[in-house]
């Protein structure tokens, strides 16, 4: 096969897989430490022409409700995608939602995200659901995800329809502070109770849609149909019946392949611009670039997300040092370049 038509090959696969997805979100063009509501097209309001579904009341004076953050958490898994953004998901935040757009009316709508656990609700607490996928408004819920404690790590449980309805947990057992891939598919049928939602955990992504997911439910009456909107409901006021932890690499589509996000942006920025080397000693960051470039904002932060450098550099062709004003113990960090026209590429580096 001839160089040119491989690549209008690739280019023709690139193009089928992009047009089955609806929207993927991995926060990388959104100011970190500051809430998802109101970033991209993500809203808390409940007000038309926004599709959140309300901000939370709150517990006390000494306890309001805050929204969910966007921060620096790396989070991937292979062949799915990479960011080095997360939102923070935790108890006592805001219903914030994005619309799915066109809005999915019959076949199939998948749903993909990566989540690192770090607390989850016991049996005992009745776990809520935190993210929701919502038919026509907030009160037609198609369906819902949620997690437990096991005791040696926690179950992701799926559930159709109302609240009351059958939740089933694949006995599946994950282990918490680990990257997770969660894809749900919710399969339309003919009639009001057919429809099915799917569960896949930790698949292979790149070998398709396995042939049997971990979990499956049929249970309940169809509120689909006209599905609108993907939900974090964060705002359940008992503590204990929400997880903790970080959601990222947000995806919807209508096909399995359409959910990833493509590598070759990132790939093809890092190559031919410039590389930075992995470990830093002396508090001295070395970057290696093919051309100068100018304008850049260099960003550092540790690896819970606190910022530590912010400064305006410009990189000569070669090598080029900078000196970090802050004194960096040893341990892993986020090194966050954005070029002048907007572009942006992390580095995951190593202080000794």
């Amino acid at each position: 096969m001839s160089k040119k038509l491989l690549i209008i090959t690739a280019l023709f696969f690139a193009s089928f897989v992009n047009g089955q997805n609806i929207f993927r979100d991995d926060f990388s063009t959104y100011i970190v430490n500051q809430e998802l509501s109101g970033q991209g097209l993500w809203s808390n309001s409940p007000i038309a022409p926004n599709v959140g579904i309300g901000a939370c009341v709150p517990l006390s004076g000494t306890q309001p409700c805050t929204g969910a953050k966007v921060v620096i958490q790396p989070i991937d898994f292979l062949n799915y995608g990479f960011a080095d953004t997360s939102i923070v998901l935790g108890p006592v935040q805001d219903g914030v939602a994005r619309a799915i757009t066109p809005i999915v009316t019959d076949g199939n709508l998948y749903v993909g995200l990566v989540l690192k656990i770090t607390t989850a609700p016991t049996n005992a607490a009745s776990p809520v659901d935190f993210l929701r996928i919502i038919n026509s408004d907030a009160t037609q819920v198609t369906c819902r995800l949620l997690v437990r404690d096991t005791g040696f790590g926690y179950n992701v449980g799926i559930r159709k329809g109302a609240s009351s309805n059958l939740t089933v947990y694949p006995g599946d057992v994950l282990n918490y502070g680990e990257n997770v891939l969660v894809i749900l598919k919710y399969s339309h049928g003919s009639g009001p109770d057919d429809d099915i939602l799917s569960i896949y955990l930790n698949p292979n992504f790149a070998d398709g849609e396995p042939a049997n997911p971990n979990g499956i439910t049929n249970s309940g009456f169809d509120q689909s149909g006209a599905i609108d909107r993907l939900a974090f409901r964060m705002n359940f006021n008992v503590a204990t019946s929400m997880p903790t932890g970080f959601i990222g690499l947000v995806s919807t589509s209508t096909t399995w392949q359409g959910l990833a996000f493509p590598q070759l942006a990132l790939d093809e920025f890092n190559q031919k611009d410039f590389t930075v080397s992995s470990v830093v000693e002396n508090n001295q960051l070395q970057i290696n670039s093919k051309n100068s470039i100018d304008q850049l904002q260099m960003k550092l932060y540790t690896a819970t997300g606190a910022i530590l450098e912010d400064q305006k550099i410009d990189i000569l062709a070669g090598n080029s040092v900078f000196q970090c004003n802050s004194k960096l113990s040893s341990g892993l960090y986020i090194l966050q370049i954005t070029k002048a026209n907007g572009e942006k590429t992390s580095f995951k580096i190593i202080s000794k």
